[in-house]
């Protein structure tokens, strides 16, 4: 794919033309149309590609490294625990360390806010980012919007509630840059004080669950990420799902059986009930399904650029 950034850390990153092109590959992985094991670098060998994660993760980490053995690249588990970032080393410099061993591409997941934008100007290797503190988590709204094209909820037209923890989600503000250029309009909400406070003029914001799921064709569920909050006053599990909470007998009150959308993990009882979540309108799985096809596409365009 022409000028694929080199470092992919932002959904700023990608043009729409490189938008609508993941999108079809995406499609054409997952249809078969592309042969498995064929990904080379401009040398014609196999490329080697690592993850490196920083912060916990299954969905994300597990979906790359399936992607890259479809590939038919060689996947290598970087720990950082174990590794010299422990001593002290930089991030650059453990980069360029795998760099100079051949690794050709690094999806890397931090828990600082913009640090691989350091390595825009003079990239050491390719590099994805797989979510940043509470910047963004670009693959996750991508891998989203072709599983809501795939599912035909649309995104045209369509509006979307994004309900939770609006203020720490790095996915929530990937999905703020990117449904809106697809047609889609979005909706924050959650309690005052998961809400950003300075979002673009094509956000709306509500703390009124019910306005939200009334004006809305698809729902978002964000767990609480309690662990960036600072704040001693959070609500109780209970208490934030009798107000936030979605289940079936909240939806049906309001005649809006909508489908529901998660990024994972869920806590059942908290943002979602057992019973939404084993119901036919949860596509959570169909998220995960799909995060395979659109990953695929994300490391091959941006070998191939």
């Amino acid at each position: 794919m022409r000028n694929f950034p080199t470092v992919l850390e932002n959904i700023s990153d990608l043009n729409f033309d490189q938008l609508q092109s993941l999108i079809l590959l995406s499609k054409k992985f997952k249809n078969g149309d592309i042969p498995l094991g064929h990904i080379e670098m401009s040398t014609g060998e196999s490329p080697i590609i690592a993850t490196s994660f920083l912060e916990t993760s299954t969905r994300t980490k597990h979906s790359f490294a399936i992607a890259i053995k479809r590939l038919g690249a060689m996947y290598i588990d970087f720990n950082a625990e174990a590794s010299s970032l422990k001593k002290g080393e930089s991030l650059e410099e453990t980069l360029l360390t795998l760099s100079h061993q051949g690794v050709g591409m690094c999806i890397i997941r931090t828990s600082v806010s913009h640090q691989l934008a350091e390595f825009k100007a003079n990239p050491p290797l390719k590099i994805i980012n797989g979510g940043d503190g509470v910047n963004e988590h670009p693959t996750q709204a991508l891998l989203d919007l072709f599983t809501i094209l795939e599912c035909k909820h649309g995104p045209k037209n369509k509006t979307i509630a994004i309900i939770g923890d609006c203020i720490h989600s790095r996915v929530g503000h990937s999905l703020c840059s990117l449904l809106p250029q697809f047609g889609m309009k979005v909706i924050l909400c959650g309690p005052e004080e998961f809400l950003p406070k300075n979002i673009p003029n094509n956000i709306e914001v509500t703390n009124k669950l019910e306005e939200a799921i009334l004006k809305s064709d698809i729902l978002y569920l964000l767990r609480i990420q309690k662990e960036r909050h600072q704040s001693k006053s959070l609500p109780s599990d209970e208490e934030y799902h009798q107000q936030y909470g979605i289940n079936l007998e909240k939806l049906k009150r309001f005649s809006k059986l909508l489908p529901i959308y998660h990024p994972g993990p869920a806590n059942i009882g908290v943002e979602i009930s057992m019973e939404a979540l084993k119901s036919p309108y949860y596509f959570g799985y169909e998220q995960v399904k799909n995060s395979i096809f659109m990953r695929m596409a994300i490391i091959k365009s941006m070998f191939h650029s």
